[in-house]
């Protein structure tokens, strides 16, 4: 008889003693994750939060928080969002644009069972987020085509020229709901793994390809207020595709964000910014239309917490360690890296890419620091759909402190460098 494996686990990174990142006794720089140093904040933030919303709730004697919500998501979150999102972004943010969901997983779940023809084309670069990738190998009438990088960006050149051969050789399956033939799946603004921002002529030209050819472009846009120098950050590509130009198309980007990366990931919920069309076909969708709200009561709470500012104050704390913990790491990859690999610094975002010499296996040598060192990172193969990329290595300034942080990165550059002699 078939049975199930269901051992006795705290949290997703639990397992094998050198990739669980609560162990002491290894130091695991994969995981894009908080820590406990900064989730310890949480308990008294949903706590004032909680009691914001339910005395709101008492006053008003409705108790609209338990019922079935409004498809696109509890109203006044949506609109202390959009505030919230305005002041961050530093660009405008419409409240009827936004689509409340379970996290950015859940978000691009919704477009691809809802806006995606079932047996369209996923374009994916040549390294992604990997769990994506997952995600999108169970559904097996739709292509996955990789697209080549230049200098870790997307090179629209050869994206341009792969887009036109994929849609004259397509037959897809279109109606009122499923609107795109395919889906550009990208991470514009401190991309995971590579760390990188597209320039603003970039995101113009992706824009301007994306209506030509009917295509969604679904941003990760997990990462952007998690910007680390002066000012407002980068524009999200969203932002170029603006309904004032005479070229736009009724809009073909969707900016899928998520509280995971700014609150907590246990929170489970994010939104999807959406053009008028789009968001007109996620308030009649049967998923949505069926369950009412996503996360309904979790929405009322984050209600509170952005009404109160307690998400401000919060977000901008997680930038200044943030920020201190990017300037460790790169302090000690400057002075210890050894001189035949390279990286670029990120402006913003959790994660710094490593070039490691082409004869260096990122697998091998991790697997070997691991045992050797006891200190562990991602190697490039697993952002890769085509298995190629093997000399990257992806760390993470998320779950570590910059103490942590700075002993962990220093052993791993002295491995690489005594790993590099041994095997080139």
């Amino acid at each position: 008889m078939e049975t199930i494996d269901d051992p006795y686990l705290r949290h997703l990174f639990d397992g094998p003693a050198l990739f669980n990142v609560y162990n002491e006794n290894a130091t695991n720089l994969s995981v894009g994750a908080p820590g406990p140093d900064l989730l310890q904040n949480l308990p008294n933030m949903i706590k004032r939060a909680t009691d914001h919303r339910l005395e709101e709730e008492n006053k008003e004697g409705k108790y609209y928080l338990f019922q079935y919500g409004p498809t696109a998501g509890l109203w006044e979150c949506r609109e202390e969002l959009a505030m919230f999102l305005t002041r961050r972004y530093g660009d405008p943010v419409k409240r009827e644009n936004l689509i409340m969901t379970c996290g950015a997983t859940h978000g691009l779940q919704l477009l691809l069972n809802t806006v995606l023809s079932p047996n369209g084309v996923i374009f994916v670069e040549e390294v992604t987020y990997m769990i994506a990738l997952d995600s999108f190998k169970q559904f097996p009438l739709v292509k996955i085509v990789t697209v080549p990088m230049k200098n870790d960006i997307v090179d629209l050149d050869e994206f341009e020229k792969i887009v036109a051969e994929e849609k004259n050789n397509g037959k897809f399956l279109l109606n009122k709901q499923k609107i795109f033939w395919a889906m550009f799946y990208t991470i514009p603004t401190f991309h995971n793994p590579t760390g990188t921002t597209m320039p603003p002529e970039t995101c113009k030209r992706l824009v301007e390809i994306a209506r030509e050819h009917s295509i969604m472009v679904a941003c990760d846009d997990v990462y952007n207020v998690l910007y680390y120098g002066d000012g407002s950050p980068p524009h999200r590509l969203f932002f170029y595709d603006d309904p004032m130009d005479p070229g736009y198309k009724g809009g073909t980007i969707v900016s899928n964000g998520s509280f995971s990366k700014i609150l907590s990931p246990a929170i489970r919920c994010g939104w999807m910014e959406c053009s008028p069309r789009i968001a007109k076909i996620f308030r009649s969708s049967g998923i949505l239309t069926s369950g009412g709200a996503v996360n309904h009561y979790v929405s009322g709470v984050i209600t509170s917490l952005l009404h109160l500012k307690i998400q401000d104050e919060y977000l901008d704390k997680l930038i200044q360690v943030y920020k201190e913990r990017l300037a460790t790491l790169c302090d000690v990859l400057n002075r210890y890296l050894p001189r035949c690999c390279s990286y670029k610094r990120p402006e913003g975002g959790y994660f710094v890419w490593i070039h490691l010499p082409p004869g260096v296996n990122g697998t091998d040598f991790i697997k070997w620091c691991q045992e050797e060192y006891k200190v562990s990172a991602i190697p490039g193969v697993r952002f890769s759909y085509t298995g190629k990329y093997h000399n990257f290595l992806r760390l993470s300034i998320g779950f570590h402190t910059k103490e942590t942080l700075q002993t962990a990165s220093q052993t791993l550059c002295n491995a690489l460098l005594h790993y590099v002699r041994s095997n080139t």
